[in-house]
């Protein structure tokens, strides 16, 4: 924090601003490592804003993420979107994309949302993401008519990216008789393999009963999927390994690690009592 400090007294110029936002970046490394007081994010935000009104774009990115968290400053989101903006125009295409992620999910401002993401574009998408989140617009018709084939093409180029949520959304289509019903199962597992929550707690889930052609009964596999996808944060898929070990499926009867399954769903905020009662069972507790 101290090289940060220094810094900031330091007249502006290119030089001392490249400085400044690498100390910034390694200042924000070390809070995030317990290295440095959280206090310091105060220090943290100031030289990044000193940064970014440099016309420094990555600076923006980052100042806006203090603003989205509240991080050394008041939280306030449409300053943080205004930053994004800001980055954008200064060439960013990750602030591009920031910017419409943001105002589709948070703001629902879809045609702002849907301008950018076209902006985002220009940076090639290696993730896929950009194209994702089109596809999201075009199946919904939000930010530009309803095109549901469009959707599927946006998706699939994504995929080709690596892109997990794409790979989701294809095995979503595809058990909607959407683009090719054949490759169901693989979009699925294409898109557990690389962590998407809900295809790993549908992975669990299929394995369980083996109801989808592709995927046959196998109760270990069931377990894993539904362990991954607790792991990620899925409080449904906590509640069935609960179930499981409460019935001995797949595992050794255990009440003692269904409750913790069970407290944990509830942690992740599941409806728990709703869950058990479909199930036809009861807590020991």
């Amino acid at each position: 924090m101290q090289t940060v400090t220094k810094l900031l007294a330091e007249p502006r110029s290119p030089s001392r601003d490249d400085q400044l936002y690498s100390a910034a970046v390694a200042l924000f490394k070390a809070i995030e490592a317990g290295e440095a007081p959280v206090e310091s994010r105060d220090t943290l935000a100031k030289a990044l804003r000193e940064v970014a009104l440099g016309g420094h774009a990555s600076a923006w990115i980052d100042y806006g993420r203090c603003l989205w968290n509240g991080w050394g400053v008041p939280r306030d989101r449409d300053a943080a979107i205004a930053a994004y903006k800001r980055a954008a125009e200064l060439g960013s295409d990750y602030g591009a994309y920031l910017a419409a992620y943001n105002l589709y999910w948070t703001f629902r401002k879809y045609d702002d949302a849907y301008a950018y993401a076209q902006k985002a574009l220009a940076g090639g998408d290696p993730d896929g993401a950009v194209r994702y989140l089109l596809g999201l617009m075009a199946y919904n018709g939000r930010g530009q008519p309803k095109d549901v084939a469009a959707s599927l093409a946006l998706h699939l180029e994504s995929a080709k990216r690596g892109n997990a949520d794409a790979y989701f959304e294809l095995f979503v289509y595809a058990m909607q008789g959407i683009g090719d019903r054949n490759k169901a199962v693989f979009y699925l597992k294409q898109a557990g393999q690389r962590d998407q929550p809900r295809a790993c707690a549908n992975l669990g889930a299929l394995y369980a009963t083996g109801q989808l052609p592709g995927i046959e009964k196998d109760l270990s596999e069931s377990i894993h999927w539904y362990k991954r996808a607790a792991d990620l944060g899925i409080g449904r898929a906590a509640a069935a390994l609960g179930v499981m070990a409460m019935r001995g499926e797949g595992m050794a009867k255990d009440p003692d690690a269904a409750e913790a399954y069970f407290d944990r769903a509830e942690d992740m905020g599941f409806e728990l009592d709703e869950y058990l009662r479909a199930n036809g069972v009861t807590r020991r507790k």
